[in-house]
């Protein structure tokens, strides 16, 4: 289940209405953007959502216009069956909703057009026929449910007659209660637990909190349940009433008798609560160091707040995945130094994998680069609003890409502080993990197709030589970060201990640029090459950057693969794609380990087929699904990708 969205009215700074996306699939979201901008009012309204927790409106609003509305994105077997119809007949209006039937405004619209944007993303990888698309919750208090800007296609208005009000008239048949009971259901299947910026550690860890009882899977009843049980607490009372009653009966005319309406026995709750006070309070939690051991109080700011994402880590881990488990993390960098910043957020992860969603604010891009997968949610001013926000969500995988995008789209509008912080970012991200006492190795490539290649040939050295993969968006962008970073370089270079390569393909207008010259030679740590089809030696070589070298034929990743994958994986779309059929009719035999170039031998005017094919319908992305899918250890590994391997493994130089 993933929280995809939400609706806010009349909530903290968000005044009138909001429409916030946070995912179109993955479990990680963070939100950036300045300070004052909202970002954790989003995060603060889920928790007043699912954990009644004070409800603040909007300033000189009224509040009960005020609603919070998350969109739910579940499997259709998690619903009640008492509430499936109702969800049946929002889910199925929701996921085809076109706003024909909507009285909008210009912000409506607005909101409505930013929705069905995520939402036919969505369809890309979730089918209406298995998944619930669902916006429920509830105005201010709870007492009346909300569809956010859909209210009014499935409820009638309020009117003095209740009855009236309860009985839709609408042809959907639903009615507030229906909404409601599915309002509660929905908020039934989470367990949310908000850690804003300035929570105090001493209280968030004590074993009797219900964030820490959440988190282990258990609850100190439970724990106790197993450890004194119904049957030791029947023995308690039975031999302490029967040592009260043996004292009564030496007194004569005494007796210890319980007053009216007062039991004679101790209760569960009772013997629980004592064991909880005397026992689990007294338990102060302490990490361990050279000296000896130290209370999480008496740590630096900056280690309570490591401390606290390594707890929910080592609470989750033995477990089975949390399907019901929402984390919300408020400033997770704050008050660490930033050479600490990138293993935090490379826990905040890890968490994300044990958990059904995580959610986190930000003022620190340089995470974008080191995540595997999820969505940023650039939030910025509306040009002429004092309230309005612009929300553009940007997918982590291809995060150079989707700014490139989402800028298109904005017509420029997209904020620069996120085209130059996630620049300086990344750099400092970089350049601060290759000095660090556990180094990483960073692989920096053009897209998202030759990160799926590469993670798959280099899955074994994630781990055991800390390697990242980053797709960064076009050649263009290597040449910028190369730059960049050789810049930075030269002042850390006693220090460096991890290596950099950037690899981009060979484009028919080269982008080329010359690091020898400026940077007086090429530093084994710090390395840019490209790939390059080699006609006289048949085979796929590395160029270098800025000299003489070949610079023809175009060579992009998918003429540098294994040539018998390439072609079982290119079989695969021949039957939806019939041009691909003709030219691979002829196709017979491959040589071992010729790269797929030279395994399809094609005219220039079946390679433009291919080419073609490659060009279109994200084909590159899905291709290398299927391709990795298809790899095992009976095919070659080409030459080139071996190269690679050493550079990382034994620091071998490129050619």
């Amino acid at each position: 289940m993933l929280i995809i969205g939400v609706f806010l009215n009349h909530f903290k700074t968000y005044s009138g209405i909001h429409y916030v996306p946070l995912t179109n699939g993955y479990r990680l979201c963070g939100l950036v953007g300045n300070n004052g901008i909202g970002k954790s009012s989003i995060l603060e309204s889920l928790d007043c959502l699912f954990n009644n927790r004070d409800w603040n409106y909007t300033l000189n609003s009224r509040a009960e216009d005020s609603y919070i509305v998350p969109v739910y994105l579940l499997e259709r077997t998690k619903i009640k069956a008492e509430n499936q119809k109702q969800a049946e007949i929002i889910s199925e209006k929701i996921w085809n909703i076109d706003g024909s039937e909507m009285n909008l405004n210009i912000s409506i619209r607005s909101n409505l057009q930013r929705f069905q944007n995520q939402r036919d993303a969505l369809r890309e990888s979730y089918n209406s026929d298995q998944w619930f698309l669902l916006p429920v919750g509830q105005f201010f208090e709870g007492k009346r449910p909300s569809l956010g800007i859909f209210t009014s296609v499935f409820l009638p208005k309020p009117s003095d007659n209740s009855e009236k009000y309860n009985k839709s008239s609408k042809n959907d048949g639903l009615s507030d209660q229906d909404c409601l009971n599915l309002n509660n259901d929905l908020k039934n299947l989470v367990e949310y637990i908000y850690i804003p910026q300035d929570i105090s550690l001493s209280e968030f860890i004590q074993l009797e909190t219900r964030e820490i009882q959440v988190l282990m899977g258990q609850t100190l009843y439970q724990i106790l349940d197993k450890v004194i049980g119904q049957g030791s607490i029947a023995k308690i009372n039975k031999d302490l009433n029967l040592f009260v009653e043996e004292l009564s009966g030496r007194l004569e005319e005494y007796e210890f008798r319980n007053p009216k309406k007062k039991s004679k026995n101790l209760t569960k709750t009772q013997i629980y609560n004592l064991v909880i006070e005397a026992f689990f309070k007294t338990k102060k939690l302490s990490r361990q160091y050279s000296g000896g051991w130290v209370a999480l109080d008496n740590l630096s700011s900056g280690e309570k707040k490591k401390a606290i994402l390594e707890l929910a880590y080592q609470f989750l881990k033995g477990q089975y995945s949390r399907s019901d488990l929402i984390l919300a993390i408020d400033e997770p960098e704050s008050s660490l130094h930033i050479s600490a910043c990138y293993e935090q957020f490379s826990k905040l992860y890890d968490i994300s994998t044990l958990c059904s969603q995580l959610l986190f604010t930000t003022h620190w891009y340089g995470f974008i680069p080191i995540l595997e997968e999820g969505y940023i949610n650039v939030i910025s001013q509306k040009k002429g609003a004092e309230t309005g926000r612009e929300f553009d969500l940007i997918d982590a995988r291809r995060y150079r890409e989707s700014i490139t995008q989402s800028i298109k789209i904005s017509k420029g509008k997209l904020p620069h502080d996120i085209r130059l912080k996630g620049l300086n970012d990344l750099i400092q991200s970089i350049m601060n993990s290759l000095i660090a006492d556990d180094p990483l190795n960073w692989l920096v490539c053009e897209g998202s197709s030759e990160k799926i290649y590469f993670e798959a040939y280099f899955k074994d050295l994630k781990d055991e030589k800390n390697l990242r993969i980053i797709p960064v968006g076009g050649a263009r962008e290597i040449k910028r970060i190369y730059e960049h970073l050789a810049l930075a370089y030269e002042d850390f270079k006693t220090e460096v201990q991890g290596r950099v390569l950037l690899i981009s393909d060979t484009d028919r207008q080269l982008i080329d640029y010359k690091p020898e010259d400026k940077y007086k030679g090429e530093s084994p740590m710090l390395c840019c090459r490209r790939i390059v089809t080699d006609l006289d030696k048949t085979k796929t070589r590395f160029a270098k950057i800025g000299v003489p070298d070949l610079v023809s034929p175009e060579t992009e990743i998918e003429d540098a693969l294994n040539g018998r994958i390439f072609l079982e994986t290119l079989k695969f779309f021949q039957e939806e794609n019939p041009d691909l059929k003709k030219i691979l009719k002829d196709i017979e035999t491959i040589a071992e380990d010729a790269t797929s170039y030279f395994a399809i031998d094609l005219p220039p005017s079946e390679r433009y087929i291919l080419n073609d094919f490659f060009g279109r319908n994200n084909h590159k992305f899905i291709f290398a699904t299927r391709y990795v899918r298809n790899m095992n250890d009976s095919y070659c590994v080409p030459d080139w990708i071996q190269q690679i391997r050493r550079f990382f493994v034994t620091g071998e130089k490129l050619n």
